[in-house]
């Protein structure tokens, strides 16, 4: 076994997944269905770039062009996902910490902002909010795993004592759309929108604590210095 990696024991992967996958009590402000037209999706670049490829597909949508590669630059690197990517971004799909694995929604959510978008990062943000997100026109990047497959969860210790949660095939989507039984994705390995029912989507989504970053448009400025740090909406470490 790797140092600093562990499969977690079904108790604990239940402590994680406690929440019900059936919906929330709905909204009556919420209709139930919407769909969010003119998100463009494209495939990613590199094996493991989903993220910068959702960020900046997310971004075209508000009117800021971002290329893949620089976006990806733009993250910081380190063995903490929370802190930023981890790994070799052309490792194979499916590794793990400490070879090539992706980033979490923080670093996504800072770096969108220092572009000038107003990005905050999330943890679970639930069925009824996502809903009411994509209802209002925005659409939210969410981590998953690949076709809503559902490894074992694990934990991954970084250097500096950090315990994170970490699933093989952790990847991303943009949420453009939904129904009364599930979700319209578009997913960055082919920039294509695929539609996923609720029983699907929720426990694949859960695996990762219900990442998302939002943005509700551009920011008053976007003249910020790229060594500021950015509040978000994280809630603190899993």
């Amino acid at each position: 076994m790797r140092k600093g990696f562990l499969v977690l024991g079904s108790a604990i992967v239940l402590g994680l997944l406690v929440r019900s996958v059936a919906p929330a009590r709905a909204d009556p402000d919420v209709p139930t269905e919407a769909y969010i037209p003119g998100v463009l999706g494209h495939r990613q670049m590199r094996p493991l770039s989903c993220e910068a490829r959702s960020a900046v597909d997310l971004a075209a949508f508000w009117g800021v062009p971002i290329a893949e590669e620089a976006f990806f630059d733009a993250l910081p690197q380190s063995d903490n996902p929370h802190e930023g990517f981890v790994g070799d971004v052309d490792d194979p799909p499916g590794s793990l910490p400490p070879g090539g694995y992706g980033v979490y929604a923080r670093p996504v959510a800072n770096t969108l902002r220092r572009y000038g978008l107003d990005a905050h990062a999330h943890r679970w943000l639930g069925m009824e909010r996502l809903r009411a997100e994509v209802a209002a026109g925005r659409p939210v990047v969410v981590w998953a795993t690949y076709r809503m497959l559902r490894p074992e969860v694990a934990s991954w210790t970084a250097a500096d004592g950090s315990v994170s949660v970490i699933v093989q095939w952790e990847h991303t989507f943009i949420v453009v759309g939904y129904d009364e039984a599930g979700v319209y994705l578009i997913d960055a390995y082919d920039g294509r929108t695929h539609y996923y029912t609720v029983a699907q989507f929720v426990p694949a989504w859960m695996q990762l604590n219900e990442m998302a970053v939002t943005v509700t448009g551009l920011l008053e400025s976007s003249s910020y210095p790229w060594e500021r740090v950015y509040p978000d909406r994280y809630g603190g470490p899993f």
